[in-house]
């Protein structure tokens, strides 16, 4: 994985005079095991790359000035919530985590029945560590002796392979930005070994606007601030404890945001009868598995639908990294940038995201501020893929197996 994106991840790192560092294959690497300053995590879902030009944001303007931030931060595919947040981390493509989409089915009946994995009102999928098939980092933390603690990131209130966060919550949508803020600050109060090597949380109201209104949506701007506002709680927190030099900090979003108009709409049922299959997802892309096992019939009769592109599965792109996982459907039918793939009864949004990760418009930020961090650096666009082996060397933490790579 020798490539521009993972040059600059090296890039990024400061060069370290302390003795609790030595230098492996050109990048200054932590010793694993020792002590190390706390890392922060936070994810403010949905954040465009370029949703720092809408509005004013001092906040992150002054992480940035005294920090790193790259030009971007690639997705994976699918640009979803579910996929990206855990390659984030753990270091691997959906497709050997696990968690493929927001919505899949499992063909392990067995295992999981018939129900489906699925975000959302009702869902306890999430809460269920068996549809993870890799480590995220708070599991390598913990089991190398050190704490986590966690304020919502997706799926760490399951129990993944016998562990869990030292603490956590169960997420909660009522809980606002600066509550999250305040919770992460706690933790940091704690003293000695009970103090974590590392915190994340999440913020979701960013996305939440995004989809309801639209990328450049006067609602979604002051989303935009008040996540902004909530990092300047939290930067004021560190102050006030004189520790905001001596705490890693990453902000990172695990997507990007496009204009998804209803002009813009391709009903699917003009194409199939919807009887003969089943339909996983809809929007920016779907999946189709045909009842009847026809696959070739099915396929041959969506090639040609204008503004699309449709695969079998282990055909998709390379780069895509999609295509092993027994999860996966038989048929991918993706849709091009700003186009939604529907049936009837769809349930319509001004704005989405799980397009070709190869659009500007899905990226997402890296913003890192901390004594492992170079000051006021800016660079090209990062691979989300890699962070995993990042924060695994700040944190002195000996990393599992995964996709992304610190060698250069």
């Amino acid at each position: 994985m020798r490539n521009s994106s993972l040059i600059l991840l090296f890039f990024l790192l400061i060069s370290c005079n302390h003795t609790n560092y030595h230098k492996y294959s050109g990048v200054e690497l932590s010793n694993y095991g020792e002590p190390t300053n706390p890392l922060i995590l936070i994810s403010i879902d949905g954040f465009r790359w370029d949703y720092f030009d809408k509005v004013d944001t001092p906040n992150f303007d002054r992480l940035i000035a005294n920090g790193s931030k790259a030009d971007g931060l690639k997705t994976v595919y699918p640009s979803k919530t579910f996929p990206n947040h855990i390659s984030i981390v753990t270091g691997n493509y959906p497709s050997n985590h696990g968690i493929i989409s927001n919505y899949f089915y499992d063909p392990d009946t067995t295992k999981f029945g018939k129900r489906p994995f699925y975000i959302g009102a009702g869902s306890t999928a999430a809460q269920d560590g068996r549809w993870i098939n890799a480590e995220p980092v708070w599991v390598t933390v913990e089991k190398q002796a050190k704490r986590a603690m966690i304020m919502f990131w997706p799926m760490s209130d399951a129990e993944i392979m016998g562990i869990r966060p030292s603490e956590y919550y169960v997420y909660n949508e009522e809980s606002n930005n600066k509550e999250r803020m305040d919770q992460i600050l706690s933790w940091l109060d704690y003293n000695g070994n009970a103090r974590p090597s590392f915190l994340a949380s999440y913020f979701s109201s960013v996305d939440h606007n995004g989809h309801d209104h639209g990328p450049n949506a006067t609602q979604t701007i002051e989303a935009i601030a008040e996540a902004d506002q909530a990092i300047g709680h939290l930067i004021d927190g560190l102050e006030a404890r004189n520790i905001l030099d001596e705490v890693n900090i990453i902000i990172v979003s695990d997507h990007g945001m496009t204009e998804t108009p209803s002009s813009k709409y391709i009903n699917i049922a003009e194409y199939l009868n919807l009887d003969d299959v089943v339909i996983v997802g809809r929007g920016p892309f779907m999946e189709i598995r045909p009842k009847n096992d026809n696959v070739d019939e099915i396929y041959q009769s969506l090639i040609g639908i204008e503004h699309t592109q449709v695969f079998k599965k282990g055909e998709t792109p390379k780069d895509f990294h999609y295509g092993d996982n027994n999860r996966i459907e038989p048929i991918l039918l993706l849709a091009d940038e700003h186009w939604s793939l529907v049936t009837p009864g769809y349930s319509s949004s001004f704005g989405s995201h799980g397009y070709d990760p190869n659009y500007r418009s899905m990226n997402g930020i890296f913003v890192a501020h901390g004594p492992v961090f170079k000051s006021g650096f800016s660079g090209p666009e990062i691979r989300n893929v890699h962070l995993y082996e990042m924060m695994c060397s700040i944190m002195n933490v000996i990393p599992a197996n995964n996709d992304g790579s610190l060698e250069i």
